[in-house]
């Protein structure tokens, strides 16, 4: 891999393809973030760094697949990485990439109309710790959600931040985010869907819940739950089943619960196999 002195590294973090400067590249930062990005192959990706100081197999899967795709890999130091980001959470490697996109709502509803079978969607209302969205976005990935549905505003942006903290994840989930929750809610329910909102006072626990194929979980902000619009679209609240006396969880503990339930029922009553070959609907490019 080619090295680079210091200095030079702000200057390849600002020069594009042509030469001309910008400042629109992301700076995706982490092993399993940019590791995913590569794989998932969903965002071009212009450059990637790499600490001189850092070895292991994932850096060399890393390596590889950069070369396959004609990505130029640089080593710098770590300290540079430092300088670039501004902290050292970077684990010794840094892509230069276009930043991650929403995926459009009219994409997300022509697909799920034209593929039959089961199809599961999350929908945040109001979320806004980083560190639950990015755990939402995990447990997405992991229990077979299509997409993630959040609001323009009262939501946390797809940053590199997210991208660390869900562990790459957020390059396998398609994220929409629509202007009205309430609208995108009542489309839903016109093409199929069951819409569950999760309520720690709900009197129907996810246990008992006999989940239809289409299914939409609707959760609400850390501190004042589902909206009153919001909640009125719910066709049904569900709670987890806890010890008596037991505070709440937080969100990303309670939706990954609840999708783990989901998932756990689907799986032999829908059908494993089709649902587990794509959990995102296909970005256009």
């Amino acid at each position: 891999m080619p090295s680079v002195s210091a200095g030079v590294v702000c200057h390849l973090a600002r020069q594009s393809h042509n030469g001309d400067y910008k400042m629109t590249d992301e700076k995706l930062y982490g092993v399993h973030p940019v590791l995913e990005a590569l794989h998932e192959e969903r965002r071009n990706i212009r450059q990637v760094l790499i600490s001189a100081q850092r070895r292991g197999v994932e850096v060399q899967r890393i390596i590889a697949l950069a070369k396959r795709r004609g990505i130029p890999v640089i080593t710098v130091e770590r300290a540079q990485l430092h300088q670039l980001l501004g902290h050292s959470a970077h684990q010794g490697v840094v892509a230069l990439t276009e930043p991650h996109v929403y995926q459009p709502w009219a994409e997300v509803i022509g697909y799920i109309t034209a593929t039959p079978g089961p199809h599961a969607l999350l929908c945040l209302d109001s979320v806004t710790d980083v560190g639950n969205f990015a755990a939402l976005i995990r447990s997405a990935a992991a229990f077979g959600v299509h997409a993630i549905i959040v609001p323009r505003h009262d939501a946390v942006p797809l940053t590199p931040a997210v991208a660390k903290r869900s562990a790459g994840a957020i390059e396998r989930m398609s994220i929409v985010r629509v202007v009205n929750i309430v609208r995108a809610l009542d489309e839903l329910k016109q093409h199929g869907f069951w819409v569950y909102g999760a309520d720690i006072q709900a009197a129907v626990t996810v246990a008992q819940v006999a989940w239809p194929e289409r299914v939409v979980l609707v959760l609400g902000a850390e501190s004042g739950g589902i909206r009153r619009l919001v909640r009125e679209r719910c066709d049904s609240l569900v709670r987890i089943p806890m010890l008596a006396g037991t505070n709440s969880l937080n969100v990303a503990t309670a939706g990954a619960i609840i999708l783990a339930y989901r998932w756990n029922h689907c799986v032999p009553s829908c059908g494993q196999p089709e649902e587990a070959k794509r959990t995102t609907v296909p970005i256009s490019r």
